[in-house]
């Protein structure tokens, strides 16, 4: 009787903790919903097969689609004091990525090709043209593969903080197939999802990770992220177990070695590996050029967008 009552006690309190934790993810993404920490200037929707893209479009002159760092709380607000700058010679191009920011969420395996397809589908069916690009982080790797599979679409590439080759060619494994599921759970996956998009957490990576100085970070900055870290609701860890899972890794040697554009790597001088970076990438393909913003670390075009206009300009 007494290892019966023990049993019952125990369900009755898994109940009341999931039933908890059920509601404590609700409440963050009611609270969430509530709040405008994105602003949507000249909106627009392209309606793409996967699911509706968040685009802006500004200025008038050669295109350019400024391509946003992917993951969970990044969105085309990162390039926000470069776009009117650029709109002044350039039709000047942003857009959330499927599964970030304003765009939709869908309930899918989020990979590399699922990107490339949109960056080659957005550049066709939207601008029309030959592109230059401007992308950051673990978005080079795609929109070199994209470059590769249809050279047609775009014209001159400036990485910012490209991923160092040996964190971009892992592949998923068991083990991570495995996080994956448990990171997709309804209830369990989702609470751990907002913890570690918690405002505490964001705020976290942008004084110790994402800027060389503190100072400079903005709680609009922070607030974005935030917010675009939780639109959408629950369906927003289903990109954040892609990442974690490996799915968005590619092995972009061969592609990098077969792009015959002109291509300029930006590197945040504080960003570990800097060196490291560049060189890799320039012994693939020699014909890259590159720099180091000084002073910078993983998102010089919020913590020093004029220095990256300087290179737009001599480059573009």
């Amino acid at each position: 009787m007494k290892k019966y009552n023990k049993l019952k006690n125990l369900a009755v309190l898994a109940v009341l903790t999931t039933a908890g934790i059920y509601l404590i993810n609700r409440a963050i993404f009611f609270i969430c919903s509530l709040k405008d920490a994105l602003p949507s200037t000249n909106a627009n929707t392209y309606q793409w097969r996967f699911g509706n893209i968040f685009y802006t479009k500004q200025g008038h002159g050669s295109p350019i689609l400024l391509i946003h760092q992917l993951n969970s709380g990044s969105n085309e607000l990162v390039y926000r004091d470069m776009i009117h700058p650029l709109a002044k010679h350039h039709t000047v191009y942003t857009m959330d990525l499927i599964g970030c920011g304003r765009s939709d969420k869908p309930k899918i395996t989020y990979t590399s090709y699922l990107y490339v397809q949109l960056i080659n589908d957005f550049i066709k069916d939207i601008i029309h043209e030959k592109t230059d690009i401007i992308a950051a982080g673990n978005s080079c790797s795609i929109v070199v593969q994209a470059c590769n599979m249809e050279k047609e679409n775009f014209n001159k590439l400036l990485f910012i903080n490209p991923d160092n080759m040996s964190v971009s060619k892992h592949f998923p494994g068991r083990r991570r197939m495995l996080l994956k599921y448990m990171l997709e759970c309804p209830i369990f996956g989702t609470f751990t999802y907002n913890i570690i998009h918690s405002m505490p957490m964001v705020e976290h990576r942008f004084y110790k990770k994402y800027y060389q100085n503190p100072s400079n970070v903005k709680a609009s900055y922070v607030n974005a992220y935030y917010n675009a870290a939780h639109l959408g609701g629950s369906r927003c860890r289903y990109l954040y177990a892609s990442l974690k899972s490996g799915y968005i890794d590619c092995n972009l040697m061969n592609a990098l070695k077969n792009v015959d554009n002109s291509i300029y790597l930006a590197i945040g001088q504080n960003i570990p590996d800097a060196q490291n970076t560049l060189e890799q990438y320039q012994v693939v393909n020699p014909s890259i050029e590159g720099s180091f913003v000084h002073n910078t670390k993983y998102l010089p075009q919020l913590e020093d967008p004029e220095s990256l206009l300087n290179i737009c300009r001599i480059f573009f």
